[in-house]
């Protein structure tokens, strides 16, 4: 979907307090895409935490995380030693792998609205020969659980089923995605608890003569014109999810003219725009929304797949550059080798940093 606005009366431009604080997020990330080649060694770890902090094994790889303390800039890394309802217990080592504590995270909640399902599953039933691909949502979900392991992730479907697959090859019709957040707002208000969405959805709107005047004129034209039309419903729906302390990161997109475009979901009044960051660490050409209005957040998003591999044996695909397995060695995993790009990884990642900031807070001191 692609709209269009001109002609709006210029407003006062004003900053967020969520702009304020993903700054110091944003600085982060510059500092780890280019500090990414420095392999980290831990002189401190005993033998058992070594083992854990080095191992390339999958069920190991989802087990830990290196964790930059936004408040000092100090490295961590934490492991996981277990789960119950209380939370996610840990263990909190330094930079190189110094014992500091024992902790129990308060759980957290991440849905995900992205595809989880592709039409690859045709080839089992129809024994046609086309490539497999894994579904785009799983990919993305790889890059949340590498941020943030601990936290539970829960899946709002982008397709369902195999009809809507089909028929709505590209973006879903406005329609569905409201019923698709409407029906997640009616499960919070019946006490669900979601505590951030993650959402690589983009509704494109051109903004023409508007791209030269502040985010705040664009913001306000984007509402007036298509939000409290076209948007109502979904308008409503994500402002519900906000109230009840829910919150919503959205893709600022992939655009060839990122200055004329910005997706329709980040004008809503509390919804966190994530764009990215090319591999010298400034704003990717591609990177819609640069305006911080829209976008408060950037994350890395261009990334090589390599195979891990051990004593001659291929153990499992790796993605995000961390060290470890993210992915089996499979197939329909292949094209990761080549190279992807886009927010749709940068968001899941930033979603992930946030959340995991959360459940560290009042941990350290």
């Amino acid at each position: 979907m692609n709209l269009s606005l001109n002609n709006i009366t210029p407003i006062k431009r004003f900053s967020t307090e969520i702009g304020k604080t993903a700054r110091r997020l944003n600085q982060i990330a510059i500092r780890e895409i280019k500090s990414e080649q420095i392999e980290y060694t831990f002189p401190k770890a005993t033998a058992e935490d070594l083992k854990r902090l080095t191992s390339n094994k999958m069920e190991d790889t989802y087990k830990r995380v290196k964790w930059t303390n936004p408040k000092d800039g100090k490295v961590y890394h934490i492991l996981e030693d277990s789960r119950t309802k209380e939370g996610v217990n840990v263990r909190i080592l330094s930079s190189e792998g110094e014992f500091i504590k024992n902790a129990t995270l308060k759980p957290k909640t991440i849905v995900v609205f992205d595809q989880f399902k592709n039409i690859s599953g045709l080839r089992s039933m129809l024994k046609l020969q086309f490539r497999k691909y894994a579904a785009h949502g799983e990919i993305v979900e790889t890059f949340l659980r590498r941020a943030n392991p601990f936290a539970n992730i829960e899946r709002l479907n982008h397709k369902k089923n195999l009809y809507e697959l089909i028929k709505y090859r590209g973006n879903l019709p406005q329609s569905l995605v409201d019923k698709r957040f409407e029906e997640l707002n009616k499960s919070m208000e019946k006490g669900h608890k979601v505590d951030y969405i993650s959402m690589t959805e983009s509704r494109s709107c051109t903004i023409g003569e508007l791209s030269d005047k502040s985010g705040y004129l664009q913001k306000k034209a984007i509402q007036e014109e298509l939000l409290d039309k076209e948007f109502s419903p979904i308008t409503k729906t994500i402002k519900s999810i906000l109230q009840k302390g829910c919150r919503f990161f959205a893709t600022a997109s992939n655009e060839t003219n990122p200055k004329q475009s910005v997706n329709v979901f980040l004008a809503i009044d509390g919804v966190e725009g994530v764009g990215a960051l090319a591999h010298n660490g400034k704003i990717a050409k591609s990177s819609a929304s640069r305006n911080s209005i829209f976008t408060q957040h950037y994350e890395r998003h261009s990334f090589k797949g390599h195979l891990v591999e051990e004593n001659g044996k291929i153990l499992g695909i790796n993605i995000t550059g961390q060290p470890g397995v993210e992915l089996p060695y499979k197939k329909k995993y292949e094209y990761l080798l080549r190279g992807i790009g886009g927010t749709s990884y940068s968001t899941p990642a930033r979603v992930g940093k946030v959340s995991l900031n959360d459940m560290m807070e009042g941990v350290l001191p």
